[in-house]
């Protein structure tokens, strides 16, 4: 009997109180309705609920049953169920009570009660309990009839003939034990828990997406091929809730319908947002000003910590691109998306992430919204600026200030040169904000983690009637880590930060100076310097009691336009990365050509040459040394020592530390340091009075530089034997590649007896044509000859230092390096980029287009030789004879200043017990393929060399991922960059 003292016990009740019969009437016209069908049975917890709407619309024959109400459907044998939302308004139509079909049996309608749920109806099914607690006791007595009874008539002689259904039979059956609802809740729960193991065991998103993707770029759908499988996944998880406008707007992106199983569609719907995380990683982004960029959760995490709205305040959120902020928020969010595919993959991320119920982001222009009346206490937003004209950051953080209700809050990424830009339209809004004291925080963001764009961002939080004592300036471009879970990627390490702002934070409060390393600062508003709000002005600290720098030198005056005369040129690499090592002089311009740089200087005789390399100060001093030097605009400083004051002494000065993060703060720029922006007088530097003090700061320097050249020389002996080593290595390297090409060739033609063509396709890996692989072969012998020639004492020359395109130079190797065994993927984007910049002279906003937005600076056999190894180390330690999917991808993105490319293949894992260090080690070798030239092949050399290479350009790592799909990933960091493209010379 039911307990009624216990919620969780199991109840006895009669089955007819459970069961109870259906609402329903019978056609008795031909008509035309929502009929269901066997398809839309449940197959598991995300579709027992089945909406009118959902079924097709058929004919309805006479007989049929008309459902008007909330209906239980289960069939008398497989026990299949569905729970039919039916209404007078929207009826369903069902077959005939009496109709047994070959396959389900009678399909059974009833109303339920409230003892039990739809769901729980479901686990009985799912777990045959249907037929243990009622079907096996049907016909087992006379008084429980078996399905042979159903439509015969009973007589009664209170109620004369009456026909039985199979409804009645199940009805009459009595008692039968129900869980209590408290169990049934924790059967279903523990079901969907076990369920979800299975499927997570059998199915992987990642692998899942990753397959997809790699098929569909194979049928010739290029960038944008994930956004089709992300539309057909919404499709699936939102059912009748899934918006049309959205599936029209992505119906451009074509689904590939013969890749995925229907099973592991329906397992990749469970886990929409994974996917819309894979699949919008895969994307590839080309940076233009309209496009902005694509925001990190953890920068979205930090915004919204900063901004530390109300929870029961909606927030405006102009400019809401994919809908970060309404996601990360918990309040009431409204907003704008111009973009309508930006619109339709938000809303897709909004439902996944289940924010679409309080999210309230439209389709539509922000900048018409932002225009209206209508005010907000709370706003926040990471704009699109400079994308038309009266559009820039400097417009909309006023238009948003505006539009801010007494007592709100607005928190807004803004690009860097809103905080130091002089024009007097940005200055005028800096300065209305500081007179209103209405800035509470700025903080400098990592630029290296904003896909597509290398412009340095900053998060300000301001208030509006809300007067601020002081503001909180805070630096966190060093608070990066590296993304582990996409190999690629370097995220804001926000836990950091946060832990070192707020400390810093508290101890500038309590009247500490600040130090080296600063993180945050808090700063009153009187001890502002003007309207400049750049954070690393406040943070770098300064020597006491010291003087300007403009007491020891003046700044050289530069001359504008091209001028044939200059003799001399200066880029990022002639500038020694040790300073002071001996008198310095430019590379002169070469003979027939004519420097068309836009800065020219005339150099003193004795002077310093100061420029920022890699985000390092950089001097050399010049000694008799007089010439007209070009370099690229903002790029050098001249000085010329004053007061008695030696050239020497100077670059010894600047090289201080003290003084350098004073130079680095002050040069801050939008995309690279500008040191046009430099003011002497306001960088101080350490006093050294006496001439012996002097003499001592340039001993330091002189001495550490000479440790530097001793290392040096006692490396010169050993780097020549390791020059002779590496090219016989790379000989071997050479030959191993030819030979391998030359056999795929020659297997293809002794199957092909009767003749070849030259668009014929060799090998099953990576599919060539016979005119492509004989290239490839005939590139190998030049290379070889190369290598020949080089194979002397001398030490190998690699050829001059040139500007590099890390994306055209991985997909200029891949073509001249494909061969059959192997699949050679360019994953980077493509460093095309229009960046927007501020023109002094005119005021005007504008843009510089450029192929190679970033580069960097090598010789080009150089790193094709470290291009080499890599490939032949995943050859010998990664792919066996047995591959059959041997990959290979390579990625570039810049970082801290320079250039990362990374290597990784899908072969075997290190072997247990081997670290990246391990690999890059003189003579280690792992090699699976030690047959190969009777194990001379793989001597240990390839890793220690491809280490020795980068020695002067950079640094390499190996990372191991023994669990993931590229397990060996190879980190080329090149230090050696110039972010800004100039041509020095034309014919």
């Amino acid at each position: 009997m039911l307990n009624t003292n216990s919620t969780s016990a199991a109840q006895s009740l009669n089955i007819a109180n459970v069961l109870l019969s259906a609402k329903w009437q019978k056609v008795a016209d031909a008509d035309y309705g929502h009929v269901f069908t066997p398809d839309y049975f449940a197959s598991d917890w995300d579709s027992i609920y089945v909406n009118p709407s959902d079924l097709k619309l058929e004919s309805v024959s006479k007989g049929m049953r008309k459902l008007v109400a909330p209906t239980l459907l289960i069939t008398s044998e497989k026990a299949q169920m569905a729970y039919i939302l039916a209404s007078e308004d929207e009826p369903v139509y069902i077959p005939s009570e009496f109709l047994r079909d070959k396959d389900f049996g009678y399909l059974l309608a009833f109303t339920i009660s409230p003892e039990v749920s739809p769901e729980y109806m479901f686990y009985v099914c799912k777990f045959n309990l249907w037929n243990r607690l009622l079907l096996n006791r049907i016909g087992t007595n006379d008084y429980c009839p078996s399905w042979n009874s159903v439509g015969i008539a009973n007589y009664d002689p209170q109620h004369g003939e009456i026909i039985i259904t199979p409804e009645d039979i199940i009805r009459s059956l009595g008692e039968i034990s129900i869980h209590s609802i408290a169990q049934q809740k924790e059967l279903v729960k523990t079901a969907k828990e076990q369920e979800a193991i299975v499927e997570e065991a059998r199915f992987n998103v990642s692998d899942l997406a990753n397959h997809y993707l790699f098929f569909a770029h194979q049928g010739g759908i290029f960038n944008k091929s994930g956004l089709g499988l992300l539309a057909e996944v919404y499709r699936i998880a939102a059912g009748n809730w899934a918006k049309p406008e959205v599936l029209n707007i992505l119906k451009e992106y074509e689904f590939k319908k013969d890749i995925l199983s229907q099973e592991e569609l329906t397992f990749l719907s469970k886990h929409l947002s994974e996917v819309f995380a894979l699949v919008i990683s895969s994307n590839g982004i080309t940076f233009h000003p309209s496009d902005g960029f694509v925001q990190p959760q953890e920068v979205t995490d930090f915004m919204c910590k900063m901004a530390s709205f109300p929870e029961n305040v909606t927030v405006y959120n102009p400019f809401a691109g994919a809908d970060s902020y309404a996601i990360a928020l918990p309040n009431h969010v409204v907003g704008e998306e111009i973009s309508s595919t930006t619109w339709a993959l938000g809303q897709i991320r909004l439902f996944a992430n289940f924010a679409d119920k309080r999210a309230d982001i439209t389709l539509g222009d922000s900048f018409e919204s932002i225009r209206s009346s209508e005010k907000f206490k709370a706003i926040i937003t990471s704009p699109v600026y400079l994308k038309e004209e009266g559009h820039e950051i400097s417009d909309i953080v006023k238009m948003l200030y505006d539009k801010l209700d007494d007592g709100g809050k607005l928190a807004c990424i803004v690009s860097a040169n809103f905080l130091f830009r002089k024009d007097d339209k940005v200055r005028a809004v800096r300065e209305t904000l500081i007179k209103d004291k209405a800035i509470s925080s700025i903080v400098m963001l990592p630029s290296n983690i904003f896909t597509g764009s290398s412009i340095a961002q900053a998060a300000i939080v301001l208030t509006k009637g809300v007067k601020n004592d002081e503001i909180l300036f805070g630096d966190a471009s060093e608070h990066t880590r590296f993304a582990k879970s996409v190999y690629r990627a370097t995220t804001f390490d926000l836990e950091s930060f946060m832990d070192a702002f707020e400390a810093d934070i508290e101890d500038t409060q309590e009247g500490y100076e600040p130090c080296e390393d600063q993180t945050g600062i808090a700063v009153p508003y009187e001890k502002l310097v003007g309207s400049e709000l750049t954070p690393s002005l406040y943070l770098a600290p300064k020597p006491k009691n010291g003087i300007p720098l403009s007491e020891l030198a003046e700044e050289v005056p530069e001359l504008r336009g091209k001028d044939i005369s200059a003799e001399y040129f200066l880029t990022g690499s002639s500038i020694p990365a040790a300073m002071h090592r001996k008198p310095f002089a430019p590379v002169k311009v070469e003979d027939g050509k004519v420097s068309t740089a836009k800065k020219h200087v005339q150099v003193p005789e004795n002077a310093v040459i100061l420029a920022i390399v890699s985000g390092h100060i950089r001097t050399v001093y010049t000694e008799g040394f007089s010439g007209k030097v070009a370099f690229p605009a903002g790029f050098i400083k001249v000085m010329k020592p004053i007061n008695g004051i030696s050239a020497k002494y100077l670059a010894a000065v600047l090289s201080t530390k003290i003084v350098a993060d004073q130079i680095k703060a002050q040069t801050v720029g939008a995309t690279i340091p500008r040191l046009n922006k430099l003011d002497l007088n306001r960088i101080l530097v350490p006093v050294h009075g006496s001439v012996e003090e002097r003499e001592q700061l340039i001993a330091e320097v002189l001495s550490s530089e000479m440790s530097d050249l001793e290392s040096e020389l006692q490396e010169t002996l050993e780097s020549q034997k390791r020059e002779v080593r590496s090219t016989r290595h790379a000989m071997i390297q050479t030959l191993s590649a030819l030979s391998a090409n030359w056999e795929q060739l020659k297997m293809f033609s002794n199957d092909h007896a009767d003749g070849i063509k030259l668009s014929d396709k060799v090998g099953r890996i990576n599919p060539i044509s016979v005119k492509d692989l004989m290239g490839s072969i005939e590139y190998a012998i030049s290379t070889l000859q190369r290598q020949v020639e080089a194979l002397r004492l001398e030490k190998f020359d690699w050829g001059q230092e040139v500007a590099i395109n890390p994306y055209k130079v991985i997909n200029d190797y891949i073509t001249s390096h494909s061969t059959p065994m192997i699949r050679m993927i360019n994953k980077g984007t493509d460093n095309v980029a229009d960046f927007p910049y501020f023109d002094d002279e005119t005021g005007e906003a504008k843009h510089h287009h450029t192929d190679a937005a970033d580069i960097f600076y090598a010789p080009e056999k150089l790193v094709e030789r470290i291009f080499n190894n890599i490939v032949a180390n995943a050859k010998a330690h990664g792919f066996t004879a047995d591959s059959t999917n041997n990959e290979i991808w390579f990625d570039w993105k810049s970082e801290n200043g320079g250039i990362v490319i990374t290597i990784a293949n899908n072969g075997r894992p290190l072997k247990d017990g081997v670290s990246g260090e391990d690999v890059l080690m003189r003579g280690f070798s792992t090699a699976l393929n030690e047959n190969d030239s009777d194990g001379k092949l793989h001597s240990g050399q390839g890793g220690f060399e491809i280490k020795s290479l980068m020695e002067g350009l950079g640094t390499v790592e190996v990372i191991s991922q023994p669990e993931a799909e590229f397990p060996v990933i190879y980190k080329l960091t090149f230090e050696k960059t110039n972010f800004e493209t100039i041509n020095l010379f034309e014919d």
